[in-house]
């Protein structure tokens, strides 16, 4: 009984371990650039988000030029976009949900103030889909002309928010202080993964 109980928890210590290293790049590879508003963002980093031990998407950041700074991602002028694929089903009112639930754990209430109205517009665009299905894609794009919009296969969904404000804290889900996944920050801000240590297993 013993035995089977260590070789239990050594398994999900063994797969808890593995879901964080993936998690430092997403297995899929984003092309190194796009085209969007007239501009060419480049891939700042990329990596895949977990939820336990279970790959829910990989995700890709476009910014106008490659920083480690989640604050300069925030701040920073030009095209920028958050490039998704789906790697299990996800029921898209709760992905809204999640959405929206990041940005008020991210922005300040006045700034919550300023873009609450569109934060019921995202739970609304997603509700209008049943389920994002495995290896759909979907994005959200930035450009400061236009303003933010969201897209599942390639296919804009509700209307564009003009308001920079609302660009910020979307893109504070995964850049705030309290992002979505640590791990998945750094991947996205392009840092390497610390190596795992060997000794703690002993």
């Amino acid at each position: 009984m013993k035995t089977t109980w260590i070789g239990a928890a050594l398994l999900g210590a063994a797969l808890a371990l593995g879901a964080s290293a993936a998690g430092a790049q997403a297995a899929r590879e984003f092309s190194p650039t796009v085209q969007l508003g007239g501009q060419t963002p480049l891939k700042n980093g990329q990596g895949t988000r977990y939820k336990a031990i279970f790959k829910v998407y990989d995700l890709a950041l476009y910014l106008p030029a490659k920083t480690q700074d989640a604050a300069q991602v925030l701040a920073m002028a030009g095209a920028k976009r958050a490039s998704f694929v789906a790697l299990r089903d996800i029921p898209a009112d709760q992905f809204g949900l999640s959405l929206v639930s990041g940005m008020r754990e991210n922005v300040s209430a006045r700034h919550a103030a300023e873009v609450i109205g569109y934060m019921s517009d995202v739970i609304a665009v997603f509700s209008s889909e049943k389920m994002i299905k495995a290896g759909q894609t979907f994005r959200v794009d930035y450009v400061p002309s236009k303003g933010t919009s969201f897209y599942l296969d390639d296919k804009q969904k509700g209307p564009t928010v003009a308001n920079p404000l609302f660009a910020e804290a979307v893109l504070s889900i995964w850049m705030g202080p309290k992002p979505v996944e640590a791990q998945l920050k750094d991947s996205l801000l392009g840092k390497a993964a610390p190596a795992p240590n060997a000794q703690s297993l002993n």
